[in-house]
C-alpha cells in the first residue's frame, strides 16, 4: 500500500510540475488563468485514478489508532478460559477497561486492555478470546490471538471456569482445555476464578453430551467447585469481588517483582560477558 501512495504521489508531483512550467509560459494573465484551471483539472484527474492506494491507508491507519497500545515491560493481567464464562465482566470490575458484553461466543473479536493502579504503579489487564476444546491446528484466528498473548507478553493468568452451564461448553471440555493450557504455560502466576457464583447448584450441571461412566474423581471434583484453590465469585451479587481484588493486586505485585528480577539477571549477564 505504501509502495501505490509513494508512486501516486511521484505522478501527481510530476504532472503538477509540468502544469506549473506551462503556466510559467503564459504571454497573458487570461491564458494563465486557462492553463491554471487545465492543470488543475489534470492533477484531479491523476488522483483520482489511483486514489483507492489512499483510501486504504487511510483504513489501515483507522484500525491500527483501534489496536490496543501495549508496554511489553508493564506486567499484565491477562483474562483467559472458554468464550463467554465472564471474562470480559470482571475486566469491567477489575479495570478501566470496557469491554462489550453480550450473552454468545466470542464477543471479545480481539484483545481489550485496561489498567489497574495498585500502590501507584499502573499495571495492564487484558480481556482474551475465549478457548475451545481443539487442537492448535484447528483454531480460529482469535483463539490463537489470546495463546500469543500468553506467549509473548508478561502476563499473570486469571483463568476464568463457567460451571453453569451457560457459557455453552461442556464443564468436562472447560477442564481438558485448563489443563493443557495450565501445563503450556505453568510457570505464570495463576489464579483460578469460577464465575457466576450466584446460578451455581448443589447438583452440578452435565450436557447431554457428557458420559459420567468414564469421569474421573479430579474431573467429578472440577465440575462441583472447580480447580483446587479457585475463588468462587458473582459480578451481579458482589460474591468474592473483593477478595478476587485482593488477590489480583498481590499477583500483579508478585508478577512486577518477577519482571524486575529477570531484568537485573539480564544486566548482570550482560555485564559478565
Amino acid at each position: 500500500v505504501l509502495w501505490k501512495v509513494n508512486n501516486l504521489r511521484k505522478k501527481v508531483t510530476s504532472v503538477a510540475k509540468e502544469r506549473a512550467a506551462l503556466c510559467a509560459k503564459s504571454l497573458t494573465k487570461k491564458e494563465a488563468e486557462e492553463r491554471l484551471n487545465e492543470g488543475i483539472k489534470c492533477v484531479e484527474e491523476t488522483f483520482n485514478r489511483e486514489k483507492n492506494a489512499v483510501d486504504s491507508l487511510l483504513d489501515i491507519a483507522k484500525a491500527l489508532r483501534a489496536m490496543p497500545v501495549v508496554d511489553l515491560e508493564t506486567p499484565t493481567l491477562c483474562l483467559v478460559g472458554a468464550p463467554n464464562v465472564g471474562k470480559s465482566s470482571l475486566v469491567r470490575v477489575l479495570s478501566t477497561g470496557r469491554p462489550e458484553i453480550c450473552n454468545y461466543p466470542f464477543t471479545t473479536r480481539g484483545i481489550l486492555m485496561g489498567h489497574i493502579t495498585v500502590d501507584y504503579q499502573r499495571f495492564q489487564v487484558t480481556d482474551t478470546p475465549g478457548l475451545l476444546k481443539r487442537s492448535d491446528e484447528a483454531r480460529n484466528n482469535l483463539e490463537k490471538l489470546t495463546l500469543a498473548v500468553l506467549s509473548h507478553l508478561p502476563t499473570a493468568v486469571v483463568y476464568v471456569h463457567d460451571l453453569t452451564g451457560e457459557c455453552g461448553t461442556s464443564a468436562s471440555d472447560q477442564f481438558v482445555t485448563y489443563s493443557e493450557v495450565r501445563e503450556r504455560f505453568r510457570n505464570h502466576l495463576w489464579l483460578d476464578v469460577v464465575s457466576k457464583g450466584d446460578l451455581l447448584n448443589d447438583k452440578p450441571s452435565v450436557f447431554v453430551t457428557e458420559d459420567l461412566s468414564t469421569e474421573t474423581p479430579e474431573l467429578a471434583r472440577y465440575r462441583m467447585i472447580g480447580p483446587h484453590g479457585a475463588i468462587r465469585v458473582s459480578v451481579k451479587t458482589k460474591l468474592g469481588l473483593d477478595e478476587l481484588k485482593q488477590k489480583v493486586h498481590q499477583l500483579l505485585i508478585s508478577q512486577s517483582t518477577r519482571i524486575k528480577s529477570q531484568i537485573t539477571n539480564s544486566e548482570g549477564t550482560e555485564v559478565t560477558s
